[in-house]
């Protein structure tokens, strides 16, 4: 009896004093500068003070507008709540906190579409701050609630990435260019890709038949990367802005499959494409510059093979791997770099430079080479040098190619260098840059028409259908009587006939021996 009674008076004495809760230093910067500890989980249903910080950086673009002056201390008290040993509750805000809150910045959510958070309801707090139930109250907010919602706000009509980067644009926001810019960029980009699919297709086919001005072998991969560069833009045409650009995960474009193909497409073929650019400078460099045998040209064309074909595959494992393909605002197609800056500058700007760099260095040595040993019109039948013709043409594709790699590399300098004050609302993009970058980017694949514009792909395709028509046999001679003969009686006809047999038997036959005569007049024989 005594035991139970001992039992009962610990078990009372546990029942009416709370237990003690285990606090720990607050690790999330926002929220030190009004306590010190906390305690997990909190309010929000995060275990640890890593998620509760992923959760407070979703709500930056609103704490960046000021719609109220206690949101963070308002949001910390919820998912970094205070804690102190002597209290076994964590300690909240009060409603009355969180009503001053949500009445001045639920109408901002409201605008943009969005809900008031669950976890942020305000019945689930306390509405007095005492003994039974500690809270935070806040100091007063002296913001007027029926001001009107600051055009601003639009910057920051976003959408937040997983990696706490900060606010991204969507490719369904107005954040930078409207609707009708939208739409004309989106017929701009579609049409010079169809056109680009349709000469570069066209292009690498008459240069596998053995057509073309210029016989180099880099010129057909490079058509080929065009083609796969332009099935891309034609993809994305057919597929729509949605389904394509806009995956339901705002933060990883490589979740819909669409979005995937089409970024492999552009992104890989396009520094391919560059590749392929510089590829063609040492092709013309060493075949025209230094009139290298077709054994060094062929042990060339192996090495260019694998460079150009490697490089641009390990920068797209490299984007992979980093998980940053996401939509293109304007024109809603999926790439690399358009939401990250450092992504854009490593991915983007570097190679695009590099291969710039490199092939203009190639060029240069080229042009200088071809300037010092001028050639004759024939071609050199020990070396298999180029006549001068040929090599001023493929020197001036290599020349022209310059041209747009150095238009789009100054496009997306620009967009680097410009867009953290595009997405601010300080400056409005200039949308002919991007306009230009698009054109620039399938310029090479609606030019190389003038590859195969000569009489040589001309006669190469006829060789084609040649062979590939039905093939007619050759009709068989019959010797026929002339139409005099005809008519002719049945003996002037033996008689023409006999003149003939008696002409044919005048001739000389090779195949026989000559008779001999042999007559004899006394004891002479006459030959």
């Amino acid at each position: 009896m005594f035991l139970l009674l001992l039992f009962g008076f610990f078990w009372g004495v546990s029942i009416s004093e709370p237990l003690m809760r285990n606090c720990e230093p607050i690790r999330v910067d926002m929220c030190v500068m009004w306590y010190n500890s906390t305690s997990m989980p909190n309010l929000g249903g995060n275990d640890i003070q890593q998620e509760a910080d992923l959760q407070l950086q979703s709500f930056s673009p609103l704490i960046q507008y000021g719609c109220s002056q206690n949101l963070k201390l308002f949001l910390c008290s919820v998912y970094v709540p205070m804690c102190t040993e002597k209290v076994s509750n964590p300690i909240g805000p009060c409603r009355g906190l969180c009503e001053g809150v949500r009445s001045r910045c639920y109408p901002v959510l409201q605008g943009f579409g969005f809900p008031w958070p669950d976890a942020l309801n305000c019945s689930r707090f306390p509405e007095v701050n005492n003994h039974e139930h500690m809270c935070i109250e806040g100091p007063k907010d002296e913001i007027d609630v029926r001001a009107p919602v600051d055009p601003a706000v639009r910057k920051f009509d976003c959408e937040i990435r997983k990696d706490g980067e900060g606010c991204s644009p969507g490719c369904n926001n107005n954040v930078v260019f409207d609707e009708s810019e939208k739409k004309f960029a989106e017929v701009w980009a579609t049409v010079w890709a169809f056109i680009c699919l349709i000469i570069s297709l066209g292009a690498a086919l008459t240069l596998t038949v053995g057509g073309g001005r210029v016989k180099a072998r880099p010129l057909l991969s490079l058509a080929l990367c065009y083609v796969m560069m332009s099935a891309g833009w034609t993809l994305r045409m057919f597929a729509g802005r949605m389904s394509t650009s806009c995956p339901k995960l705002p933060e990883d474009g490589l979740s819909n499959i669409n979005c995937a193909f089409v970024f492999l497409l552009l992104y890989y073929f396009g520094m391919a494409a560059n590749a392929w650019w510089v590829a063609l400078c040492a092709w013309w460099l060493a075949r025209v510059g230094l009139s290298w045998p077709p054994e060094k040209m062929r042990s060339l064309s192996s090495i260019l093979h694998v460079c150009a074909w490697a490089l641009p595959a390990t920068q797209t494992v490299a984007a992979l791997v980093r998980r940053d393909v996401d939509t293109d605002e304007l024109t809603g197609t999926c790439y690399i770099g358009n939401r990250n800056s450092t992504t854009l500058l490593s991915l983007v700007l570097i190679p695009y430079c590099l291969y710039f760099l490199c092939g203009s260095a190639l060029l240069f040595l080229g042009c200088s080479y071809v300037m010092r040993k001028p050639r004759s019109l024939a071609a050199a039948p020990l070396t298999n040098a180029a006549p001068r013709k040929e090599s001023d043409f493929l020197g001036a594709i290599c020349t022209l190619y310059a041209i747009p790699t150095f238009c789009v590399l100054a496009s997306v300098y620009y967009e680097y260098n410009n867009r953290d004050m595009w997405l601010s609302g300080e400056r409005k993009p200039a949308l002919w840059a991007f306009l230009l970058k698009y054109f620039m980017s399938l310029f090479i694949g609606v030019s190389s028409v003038f590859w195969i514009w000569s009489m040589k792909s001309v006669t190469a395709w006829r060789a084609v259908l040649r062979r590939l028509g039905p093939r007619k046999q050759a009709p068989l001679k019959v010797q026929t009587m002339p139409q005099v003969m005809r008519y002719m009686p049945a003996q002037t006809l033996s008689t023409s006939l006999s003149t003939t047999a008696s002409k044919h038997s005048l001739r000389p036959h090779p195949h026989r021996k000559p008779r001999v005569h042999h007559l004899r007049s006394g004891s002479e024989t006459v030959i």
